[in-house]
């Protein structure tokens, strides 16, 4: 199967090539010599309106594709030349032009360096999408990505379980430059908690995602955007520092180095965190066992450092005049290292109390590699075919200790176990995708694709308790599996431009997944294949400059990740056990959105129903042990109507204030633990950001967060909120400093509680950090009008979503 299917994309490559219009030209200065990278914009006359921009290459040359019907004309730029305008012309959207040379004519003074600075708004919304423009925030500096989402709409960060959701949803896909990772969210979170935002330009938030995108993901995806300078040839970097204090060190660092030759461009991007925590963990149960009523109270302090390093490096080599090669290796290295002391209080209703003492030690190590190689070609008619090859590995190691001595209820000791659970985790992915675009008639823009994703995961966990000198293992928590996945996809997009107002951007993805999960012996643990269409529609109406209205539909399904099937280990005290559910369901999603925007006030609704919704930290009592296990499950449904309002508010001209309003309606339905429920449930989450800009180049930011109640299946998650403050300082040439405290009134913590009339009642709290104080400093060298890294596909990034750690 899978050499057919790269055979298929072989043949594929050789695409048919239809004829259509194109508009070109020639930019040289006044000696006739080609001027390459300068800067060609196409403009509509009546408004002056941007239609397509376009860099002149090596000789000058440039050329506009995908054109409609219209009148244009050109402006064209660089650095020491006056601007330059071309006559009104029309076109005819078939024939191919070429225009007259344009000729740039130096400036009389060249100035050594020319700094303009445009402040673009915090928020804004573009096609399909909401935009966060990090690079403007003054409290993220130095900062982590997760950090910056934590305050951003519609966004919830889940610092208990390491976990994204979007409008009160949890299956948000990240991507990187436009294309997805290869891991599950808790994975990605633990690399997105090590990358500093620092080198982000701006977070893309969809959730409606095109039929171009995988249909993974019921929430929707999370596009971080890595910062590349553009202009001209010549090397350039920066490096950033920060340093801070919470309950322990907080440290990063990160250095990113980019080159723009003429043929031959590269990149490279390293960036390392380092941060102690004493985290607070306090949790209460009631039960009834079928004999008694019991209550169990725990209270554990959490010691815990991570240190995460991330590295990218790659190269852009121009083969031709239309054709690129491009090599990608990036990775990671992870390691959270905790302990824990708990004191946990049992009253039996019946039977004497007893007190457990538990210390706990873990070691959670990820590495993960992806090597990418990607070739496109553009057709001297505009036609674009892209290629791409991946092959990822990662490898997790995740051994965890617990020693617990049980106490009589005056203290009398009773007896002492040891147990000890490893956890290793090896996993291999192969991607092979082919991309198409092309352009027929006026107005019409076809894209199409096809995709194989071929995994192989190999998960062992071993539960063993010490007897005497012996370590004994318990098969029922033990689990070797073997799990094999293969996910071949098609799709096609048409793009309908009606007219400069009204687009349509319609299309379907088909995929077909095969899934089986063994065990080592060879028995059969999950034998699952199954295909289904994902049908996407986008309309857009720009009614004036001002008013942008849209709607979108899409079906989307979310697939359990691997280890949510092949399943984990973990204590947090001597009675509730986290893990897996190898029998999980995919939840099948259906999204309805219609977004509008004044200037820059947005207005979003959206309505989603989805079936069998993957929700984790179900509970599911042992009554003969009283343990209560914690594990993925599905939900039979769930509907959700949520409203975003972001809008900015200019108070004085120092004074600035962006806000953010989201609200949430859910109605949760299902039967678990032989119990059938129904809960409604609103929310809101407000985010106010506030600016303040001073004399001297000082900027102030000052953010306030506060999130109500949100619905997790069987329980809330309840009511949070903080306040963070950041001051910045620019120094002309010699940088950006910028110091920050984050959670001023330490008021962040997450906490939980079971609905009421359950018959397993829990609930409980984690903070995870006091105020944080941080300062960083921000310097940029070399030449600064450096032409930036193409931003261009990596066909494994959707596949790096599933997995987890």
């Amino acid at each position: 199967m899978r050499i057919f299917f790269l055979l298929c994309l072989f043949f594929l490559s050789v695409a048919h090539v239809f004829p259509q219009g194109l508009i070109q030209g020639k930019v040289h200065d006044n000696q006739a010599k080609g001027i390459s990278y300068a800067n060609v914009l196409l403009r509509s006359p009546t408004d002056s309106v941007l239609i397509k921009g376009a860099i002149s290459d090596e000789s000058g040359n440039f050329v506009f594709a995908e054109i409609p019907k219209g009148e244009y004309f050109v402006e064209t730029f660089f650095l020491g030349y006056a601007k330059s305008y071309t006559p009104f012309f029309s076109f005819l959207g078939t024939e191919t032009i070429g225009l007259d040379a344009i000729t740039l004519i130096e400036e009389a003074k060249n100035l050594d360096e020319v700094t303009v600075n445009a402040t673009k708004p915090l928020f804004e919304l573009e096609m399909g999408k909401m935009v966060v423009n990090v690079s403007n925030s003054v409290t993220s500096a130095g900062l982590s990505v997760i950090d910056v989402l934590e305050k951003s709409p519609g966004v919830m960060v889940n610092r208990q379980n390491n976990s994204l959701s979007l409008s009160g949803k949890n299956g948000v896909v990240i991507l990187m430059n436009g294309k997805r990772f290869r891991m599950p969210i808790d994975a990605a979170y633990q690399m997105l908690a090590g990358l500093n935002s620092s080198d982000v330009e701006k977070i893309e938030i969809m959730t409606v995602p095109p039929a171009n995108y995988d249909a993974d993901g019921d929430a929707g995806f999370i596009n971080v955007v890595m910062k590349r300078d553009n202009s001209m040839i010549g090397t350039n970097g920066s490096l950033t520092i920060g340093q801070g204090y919470g309950t322990g060190y907080n440290g990063n660092l990160s250095f990113n180095l980019n080159h723009q030759g003429s043929k031959f461009s590269w990149f490279g991007l390293l960036s390392s965190t380092y941060v102690d925590q004493v985290q607070i963990y306090e949790s209460q149960r009631t039960n009834n066992d079928g004999i008694q009523d019991i209550g169990i109270s725990s209270v554990l302090d959490r010691v815990m450092s991570r240190k995460a390093f991330n590295y990218q490096a790659g190269f852009d080599y121009n083969l031709g005049k239309n054709t690129i090669l491009s090599a990608l290796v990036s990775g990671y290295e992870n390691r959270w290292d905790l302990t824990a002391g708990t004191d946990t209080e049992s009253i039996y209703s019946i039977s004497p109390d007893t007190i457990a003492t538990m210390t706990t030690k873990e070691e959670n190590y990820w590495s993960h590699i992806m090597g990418n190689i990607n070739l496109q070609h553009t057709f001297k008619n505009g036609q674009v075919i892209n290629f791409n090859l991946d092959y990822l590995t990662y490898k997790n190691s995740y051994p965890t200790w617990y020693t617990t001595e049980y106490f009589s209820e005056t203290n009398d000791f009773l007896r002492s176990e040891e147990i000890r659970i490893s956890k290793e985790t090896h996993i291999d992915i192969w991607v092979a995708d082919l991309n198409h675009s092309m352009k027929i008639g006026k107005s019409l823009t076809v894209d199409s694709g096809i995709k194989g994703t071929f995994s192989n995961l190999t998960n062992q966990v071993v539960y063993e308790e010490q007897l005497d000198s012996d370590w004994i293992v318990y098969p029922y928590y033990s689990s070797d599996a073997l799990l094999k996945e293969d996910i071949l996809a098609a799709f096609s997009t048409a793009k309908i431009v009606f007219d400069e107002k009204t687009t349509l951007n319609a299309g379907v993805r088909y995929e077909n997944t095969k899934t089986n999960l063994t065990s080592v012996k060879g028995e059969e643990i999950v034998d699952r294949q199954y295909g289904d269409f994902f049908p996407t529609v986008f309309v857009s109406r720009k009614i004036n400059s001002d008013n942008l209205v849209q709607l979108s539909y899409g079906r989307r399904i979310t697939r359990p990740t691997f280890n949510e099937m092949a399943p984990y280990a973990i204590f947090f005290d001597p009675f509730t056990f986290f893990t897996g559910n190898e029998n999980i369901l995919p939840t099948y999603t259906n999204n309805i959105k219609t977004d509008y925007s004044y200037k820059s006030w947005i207005f979003s609704v959206q309505y989603s129903i989805d079936k069998n919704v993957i929700m984790r930290f179900q509970p599911t009592l042992d009554e003969e042990t009283n343990t209560l296990f914690l594990k993925t499950d599905n939900i039979d449904q769930r509907q959700t109507i949520s409203m975003v309002v972001a809008f900015p508010w200019q108070v004085t001209s120092w004074w600035e204030m962006q806000n953010n309003l989201t609200g949430n309606y859910q109605n949760v339905n299902s039967v678990l633990n032989g119990e059938a429920y129904e809960v409604d449930q609103l929310g809101i989450q407000i985010i106010s950001t506030n600016t303040f800009k001073l004399p001297k180049k000082y900027t102030i930011e000052l953010v306030g967060f506060y999130s109500s109640p949100v619905v997790n299946g069987y329980f809330n998650w309840l009511s949070r909120g903080f306040v963070n403050l950041g001051v910045q300082k620019e120094f002309e040439k010699a940088g950006v400093l910028r110091f920050s405290c984050n959670d001023i009134f330490e008021t962040t913590q997450f906490r939980w509680k079971s609905f009421e009339g359950s018959e397993i009642g829990f609930s409980g709290r984690i903070k995870f950090e006091k105020r944080v104080f941080m300062a960083t400093y921000t310097y940029k060298f070399g030449n600064n009008k450096v032409k930036g890294t193409r931003n261009r596909s990596v066909g494994s990034q959707a596949e790096q979503n599933r997995v987890t750690n």
